[in-house]
């Protein structure tokens, strides 16, 4: 009698009810509405070279096994670093899980804030690790004593800190990254600064790395650089843990069509920084437009933006519904109240801000 196939068990941390993904087989349902949800680059000048350098790739791009190591030199240039330092990474997501693989056994301690990357837990519970999370004060604030006292406390292996930190928007000086990495340092961890929204923000913690062999940066070219839907980022670390941090590498690191375009925008970051201009110029007259009609508004760092709509949010939501994507409030109590819209230039919030007055307008 043929014996019913009984697959091998699984890690236990697979079994944690609180591990769960999105249904990958529906779809996102985004189509006809303005995508301000995702802090996606919105800026139609960047959009237009980006279409027309994937148009020109040749097909082997996509025919050919990518190779990496001129675009490490390209991208190893125009940072001011050694390729040595850089790993290729599938976003900023992939150097996340990257240093969660690389510093995590099960039982050891991560420490994050929160609200901050909906990956954070997730990696944390993929790996078994022990969650200590340090909350956000409404303002939002994240007090730095605070921040140190939980280093000190629970000793832990990793740190996560988005700068700025999404969706709050809240950034550390460089100084205070200083202490913080002296701070882990001191416990034996290491620390991931998570840099998503460089250049948005142009605070870095790239020029602490040499004093601080325990320091990963993660960056992304999905923001700033247009480039979400290729997939590509990197992690940086001095050269001796970049080394260890390859051996945890797949075949080919990120696929060649992404490869190929960022190879082809690096030589275009005069265009890409000043769509970065136009998106935060436009986020300020945004900002501005809705505290003048009264609307209480976070400037904080990054390419995303917060109002609080108040007794007219009900109004604001109904206008807004079937036109414009973005996330309408947040169950965190400091950023309870706030809806968040991506960061564009003003041609393209100006539809939106039209939208929020006519909303307002029709019920006085």
């Amino acid at each position: 009698m043929t014996q019913p196939f009984c697959p091998p068990p699984f890690r236990p941390a697979l079994h944690d009810e609180r591990l769960q993904r999105p249904d990958w087989t529906r779809p996102a349902g985004r189509d006809g509405r303005l995508r301000l949800d995702k802090n996606e680059n919105t800026d139609l000048a960047l959009r237009v070279l980006i279409g027309n350098l994937l148009a020109a790739l040749p097909p082997e791009a996509a025919l050919d096994y990518p190779d990496a190591a001129p675009v490490y030199a390209k991208l190893a240039a125009h940072l001011g670093l050694s390729p040595s330092a850089l790993l290729f990474t599938a976003g900023s997501d992939g150097a996340i899980r990257t240093a969660y693989e690389a510093f995590l056994e099960p039982g050891d301690t991560v420490l994050m804030t929160a609200p901050s990357f909906a990956m954070y837990p997730v990696y944390a519970r993929m790996f078994g690790a022990r969650i200590v999370a340090v909350d956000y004060q409404p303002g939002p604030l994240l007090g730095m004593e605070k921040l140190l006292a939980a280093v000190a406390e629970h000793h832990p292996r990793l740190v996560c800190l988005p700068n700025p930190d999404s969706p709050t928007g809240s950034v550390l000086s460089l100084d205070a990254l200083d202490v913080l990495a002296q701070a882990v340092g001191r416990e034996g961890g290491a620390l991931l600064v998570d840099e998503a929204y460089h250049p948005f923000c142009k605070i870095t913690a790239l020029p602490l790395i040499d004093r601080h062999p325990h320091l990963m940066v993660a960056r992304t070219f999905a923001k700033a650089w247009g480039l979400a839907g290729a997939r590509i980022g990197c992690l940086v670390a001095t050269p001796t843990t970049t080394a260890l941090l390859h051996k945890l590498r797949p075949m080919y690191e990120v696929n060649a069509v992404g490869l190929a375009l960022l190879d082809r925008l690096l030589d275009h970051a005069d265009t890409v920084m000043a769509a970065v201009d136009r998106i935060l110029d436009g986020k300020a007259w945004f900002l501005d437009q809705m505290a003048g009609r009264g609307f209480p508004v976070l400037r904080g760092e990054g390419n995303f933006l917060h109002v609080a709509f108040g007794d007219q949010a009900p109004r604001v939501h109904a206008a807004l519904a079937d036109k414009v994507l973005y996330r309408p409030d947040f169950s965190e109590p400091c950023l309870a109240g706030f809806s968040r819209f991506t960061a564009a230039p003003q041609s393209v919030l100006e539809p939106v801000a039209s939208l929020v007055f006519d909303s307002l307008a029709r019920n006085r």
